[in-house]
This record gives C-alpha cells, structure tokens and sequence, in this order.
C-alpha cells in the first residue's frame, strides 16, 4: 500500500526530448518556423509583425488599428466575419503589444486553406467602418477610467514610468483623453505605413507543403521593411514614491529595477535565485509576509523580459496599514539572502517544482509553440532550453545568493505605494 506521507522521489530531466521543428524562409525574406504534429488534424499560424505601441506615434494607435482589422472588410462586416470562421469551426485572436502584433490563427486541417483566405481578405482589404471604431474608442475609453480606479492596475501602470521614463514604451500607458482623440485617419495611415512590417511566421500541428505554399501566397504582398527602429531613453526614477489616494482601503506595493537580458550568461541562475525569492507559493516572501507575519495574502517576484529591456518586480496588496512594514521586510528578505546561503533541503524543494514546472510547460504541441515562438521571434537559440534545465539540476546555494547579492541587492531600485 502506498504511503501518503512520503513525497515520491524525484529524479533530474536527463535527456529531454524536444520537439522537432524546422526553419524555413517564405518569399525569399520572411522567416517561419514548423513545429508539425500528426497526431491531431488541428492548424495553428501566427504571423508576428514588429507593429507594436513601440512604432506609434500617438498613444492607443496600434492597439486601435488590431482592433479594427476584425470589423470589416471590403465585402464583408463584422458579424458576417465572425460567422465565418464559427461556420469554419475555426477561430481567430489579434493581439498588440509593445514590440509587435500577433495574429494567431486555429483551424481544423480541413478548413484551414478556406480560413487563410479569410484572413488574408482581413489583412489586406479591411475597411475601417466609423462606426464601429468610435464604439471601440469608447469602450476602451471606459475600460482604462474603471482599471485606474483600481490601486493595483493604477499602482503596476505608474511603477513602469518609474522604471522607464513617461516617455519611453514600456513606460507609458494609454491614457482615457488620449484613445478619444485618436482619428479613423491615424488608424489607416499606421496600417498603410507600421502595420505589416517585417513578418515573422510559426505554423504549428497538421502543417502540410501545401499550407506553407498557401501561407506564402498570403505573405506575398508583403515587403521587407527597411526602417529604423526609433530609440528611446530609458530616464527611470529611483528611491521610494507614496501615491495617497482617497478612500483607499487597501494599498499596492511595486518594487523593481532594470536587469539583464535573455542573452547574458547569468541568466538562467538569476531565473531560479528569483523563484526562490518570490516566484512559487513556498518562496521566501510568501513565507515571511504571508505565513509568518500575516501582511499580506500573496506576494511575488518575477523577472520580465521586453525585446529591448528587462526589469525585475516583487508586487503585493495588503492594508494600508500594513505597508511600511512589508516594504521594510521585503528589504530584510533580500539581504538575508543575499548574505546568507539557502538551506540544501530548500534549494531541492525549488529544483523539483522547477523540473515539475518546466515539464507541464511542454505537455501539448499548442504549450510547445508558445514557447518555440518566444524563441523564435526574439532571435534566441535553441539550447536557451536545454541550458535552463542543466542550470537547475547544478545551481547550488551559494550561486543563489550570489545572484540576489548582485541583481537584487547592489542595484539602483523604485519602489511605490499606491494607497
């Protein structure tokens, strides 16, 4: 009979094997990516273009212009548009960011060549109806007044100003005045000008030659964009900022700065030091805030990475009365772990939620593509994995420290209180 009390034993990821996948170049100048999978007749295609917030040059442009594409084209409305693809059992999600657009495609292999059609009527034929792009100004106009009155969306939106600068992409926010003024004008320029440049493409599942042939031929109108990316400086604010709000019961709490990118050689054991610090429900914050102190119900550390920055942040909500104290004892946690190696038995706990972690992370051929793709599209090797996976089976206490000691410790920080 199996015991209960004992936790199963666990062993390191040795030899993991990945799922296969090949480079391929479309026109001549448009980089994909194949991840095939027979096992289900199921498609997926996701075209990246570098058309993010990033290229606007007004606020809330991108975001309005990936919104639009689904509410008409030359032929068709929006409702005959989404009819369409129900009708295809197929489904379509556009998504704008700082960096770029996605738009993620899923089709049944059977449908799939009909719904590439449909979406190549959406991509180059849209026609922009007025009507529905004022009442998209003014729902989103609506959603950001009701996120603001939140301290937690208010307190995460003002914390990357502090990061970045109020200038800067990662540091600016939509503002309510601002998606009101944006015109049915701006919006076609930026899709005849930003919208389509530099494509990259994943296909991912029951892909034959004939659906990348199909996916060309969607593409083919597209040219290599040629333009230089604007750069903008980072101007962050340092040392400790208090927002009081009125009627504010609870208060949010950010703190954070700058640090290295994907590609440094540090990377990996910073990944795993800042799990250990805030990044799972037994790290060390949780504990002392949440168990033992009692300030707060969570409380977490993550590391985030952008095409052209990386920052880290702890975040939590607690009473307002409670503030001070866990910002004092989030600095007390930092330097005790910074000064002091972390327990064998603890270091253990974290390498087998991590293994755990990354294995539920590959479990279907859709978790695979997301993560193929973040590789992809940021021009990361392959061996980023299988590097990430030795780093967790070898990073020992001291490296842990080591690592909060010089990014978390040493480091100009910001923090804010929003309450």
């Amino acid at each position: 009979m199996i015991d209960r009390t004992l936790a199963p034993a666990s062993f390191p990821v040795k030899n993991f094997n990945f799922r296969t996948y090949r480079k391929i170049i479309l026109n001549d100048h448009i980089e994909g990516l194949v991840i095939p999978d027979k096992q289900h007749p199921i498609c997926s295609i996701e075209i990246i273009f570098r058309s993010g917030s990033w290229f606007e040059k007004n606020p809330g442009v991108a975001f309005l212009t990936g919104k639009m594409l689904l509410e008409g084209t030359t032929t068709k409305n929006g409702e005959e548009i989404a009819l369409a693809f129900e009708h295809m059992g197929a489904h379509i999600e556009i998504q704008t960011a700082v960096d770029g657009t996605s738009i993620r495609l899923f089709a049944t292999q059977k449908h799939i060549h009909s719904s590439l059609s449909l979406l190549q009527e959406i991509l180059f034929t849209p026609s922009f109806p007025t009507h529905e792009f004022e009442v998209i100004k003014n729902l989103k106009a609506e959603q950001i007044k009701m996120q603001l009155a939140k301290n937690t969306y208010f307190a995460t939106s003002y914390f990357h100003e502090l990061l970045f600068g109020a200038t800067h992409p990662y540091g600016r926010s939509i503002k309510e005045a601002e998606i009101k003024q944006r015109s049915l004008f701006e919006i076609k320029d930026f899709f005849q000008l930003q919208f389509q440049n530099n494509p990259k493409v994943v296909l991912c599942g029951d892909i034959d030659e004939k659906i990348i042939e199909k996916t060309a031929l969607l593409l083919g109108n597209i040219n290599k964009g040629d333009e230089q990316m604007t750069s903008f400086e980072i101007q962050p604010s340092h040392g400790h900022q208090t927002i009081e709000r009125s009627d504010s019961v609870q208060a949010s709490l950010r703190m954070g700065a700058q640090t290295i990118h994907r590609g440094d050689q540090d990377i990996h054991k910073l990944t795993v030091a800042n799990k250990l610090l805030g990044g799972f429900f037994g790290s060390r914050l949780m504990k002392k805030l949440r168990e033992e102190k009692g300030l707060t119900y969570g409380v977490y550390s993550s590391i985030t990475h952008a095409q052209n920055a990386s920052y880290w942040t702890i975040s939590t909500e607690m009473k307002s009365d409670n503030a001070e104290d866990s910002l004092e004892a989030i600095h007390e946690i930092i330097t005790e772990l910074a000064q002091n190696y972390p327990s064998l038995s603890e270091v253990d706990m974290l390498k087998n939620f991590l293994r755990g972690k990354f294995l539920s992370s590959m479990n279907s051929i859709l978790d695979v593509a997301s993560m193929y793709t973040l590789l992809f599209v940021n021009d990361i090797p392959h061996h980023f994995l299988t590097t990430s996976l030795e780093t967790i089976d070898n990073i020992r206490p001291k490296d842990i420290s080591e690592m909060i000691q010089k990014y978390y410790l040493d480091p100009d920080k910001s923090s804010l209180f929003v309450r």
